[in-house]
C-alpha cells in the first residue's frame, strides 16, 4: 500500500511540474509581439515531439525546459524589434502572394550572415540596437550630450563624397569631400535659377546610432536621407583643434562616410546578428498600385569602403546588400 502511495505521489509531483511548465511555455508563446509562421511551426513541431517521450516524465520535463529557454531568448530579442518593423513583417506573412530572396555575389560575409532569414523570423540570434538619438534637432541637448566635442564640427551639414575615376583599388588618392550648396529655397545651387547667396544644406533633424566597425565603437550619424557619418566614439571625448569638417574627414581616419547610400533614416536600423553589426532597411515599393514589401541587410564595412564602391560602379548589379527579401503583397494601395 505504501509503495502504491509513493508512486501516486511521485506521479502527481511530475504532473504538477509538467503542468506548470506547460503554462509557462504557453505564456511565453502568447507574449510575442507577433507570432510568425516560423514560431508557430516550431511550436507545433515541439508539441508533436513530446509524444516521443511517451511515459518518460524526465524526458518531457527536460524537453519543456529546453524549449522554454529557447523561446524565452527569442521573446527577449523580439522586444527589440520596432513596432513599424513588426507591422512590416506581419503584412509580409499574412498578405504575400509571392516572395523571392536575393544575395550578393562578392565579399558577402556568407559565414556570418548564413541562415539569416530563418533566424530573422524566429527572432533568433538577432537584436535590433536602440537609437541613441531618434530624430532630434542638432541644437538639442540630447545631440550635444551624445556628440560631446564633435558637436562643434557642425555635423548637421550634408557632406558629399566623390570617388574619382582615377582612384586605384580604393585608396584615397582621388577622393574629395564637399558640402551640398543650395539657394535660399533649399534647391541645389548648381541647378538653381536664383544666383544669389549660397547656403550649405543642413539636416533638419539628426538620428544617432551605435555601431561596431572594424572592432571599434562608432557613432553613426544620419540626417533625414543620404550618406551616413561614422565617428569613433573616443574621438569625441577630447577637444578637437581642427574644426574644419571636410579637412578632418579627409585627413583623419577617425571619421568615415558612406558612399552613395540613400535610404530613409526612419527605416534604417542597426542590428546585431551573431555578435556582428549590420544595417537593416525595410521598404515599400509600389508598382501599378500594388506594393512590394522589402527588407535589406547591408554590410556596414562595404558601405564605407571606397574599394567596394568602385567595384559596384564597375559592376552595376553588385550591391552592398548581403541579403534581401522581396514580397509582393495583395493589398492594393488606397487612393489618396
Amino acid at each position: 500500500m505504501f509503495k502504491i502511495l509513493m508512486i501516486l505521489l511521485i506521479t502527481n509531483i511530475y504532473l504538477y511540474q509538467i503542468n506548470k511548465l506547460k503554462i509557462e511555455l504557453d505564456n511565453i508563446y502568447k507574449s510575442f509581439p507577433y507570432i510568425t509562421k516560423e514560431i508557430k511551426q516550431d511550436q507545433d513541431e515541439f508539441l508533436k515531439s513530446i509524444s516521443d517521450c511517451k511515459d518518460d516524465n524526465n524526458c518531457i520535463i527536460n524537453s519543456y525546459k529546453a524549449r522554454i529557454k529557447e523561446l524565452s531568448t527569442s521573446l527577449e530579442n523580439s522586444k527589440t524589434y520596432p513596432k513599424e518593423l513588426i507591422e512590416h513583417i506581419k503584412i509580409i506573412q499574412e498578405n504575400s502572394t509571392d516572395c523571392y530572396k536575393r544575395k550578393c555575389t562578392v565579399d558577402c560575409e556568407e559565414i556570418s550572415i548564413n541562415n539569416f532569414w530563418q533566424n530573422f523570423f524566429r527572432y533568433k540570434d538577432i537584436k535590433i540596437k536602440p537609437k541613441i538619438v531618434d530624430t532630434k534637432p542638432y541644437s538639442s541637448q540630447e545631440v550635444k550630450d551624445t556628440l560631446k566635442y564633435c558637436w562643434d564640427l557642425g555635423l548637421d551639414r550634408k557632406v558629399y563624397k566623390d570617388i574619382g575615376r582615377d582612384n586605384i583599388y580604393g585608396v584615397d588618392n582621388d577622393v574629395s569631400y564637399s558640402f551640398y550648396e543650395v539657394d535660399k529655397n533649399g534647391e541645389l545651387y548648381f541647378a538653381s535659377k536664383i544666383k544669389g547667396k549660397k547656403y550649405i544644406k543642413k539636416h533638419k533633424n539628426i538620428t544617432i546610432g551605435d555601431v561596431v566597425l572594424d572592432n571599434k565603437n562608432y557613432l553613426a550619424l544620419l540626417g533625414e536621407i543620404g550618406n551616413i557619418l561614422f565617428i569613433e566614439k573616443d574621438f569625441c571625448n577630447h577637444p578637437i583643434k581642427n574644426k574644419n569638417l571636410l579637412d578632418v574627414i579627409k585627413k583623419s581616419n577617425r571619421i568615415k562616410i558612406s558612399t552613395d547610400f540613400h535610404e530613409l533614416t526612419q527605416r534604417i536600423f542597426t542590428i546585431n546578428y551573431k555578435e556582428r553589426d549590420y544595417f537593416l532597411v525595410y521598404k515599400i515599393y509600389y508598382y501599378n498600385a500594388y506594393p512590394t514589401y522589402e527588407i535589406y541587410i547591408h554590410s556596414i564595412a562595404n558601405i564605407v569602403s571606397n574599394a567596394y564602391y568602385l567595384y559596384t560602379r564597375a559592376y552595376p548589379y553588385t550591391f552592398t546588400e548581403l541579403k534581401s527579401l522581396h514580397c509582393e503583397i495583395n493589398l492594393k494601395k488606397e487612393k489618396e
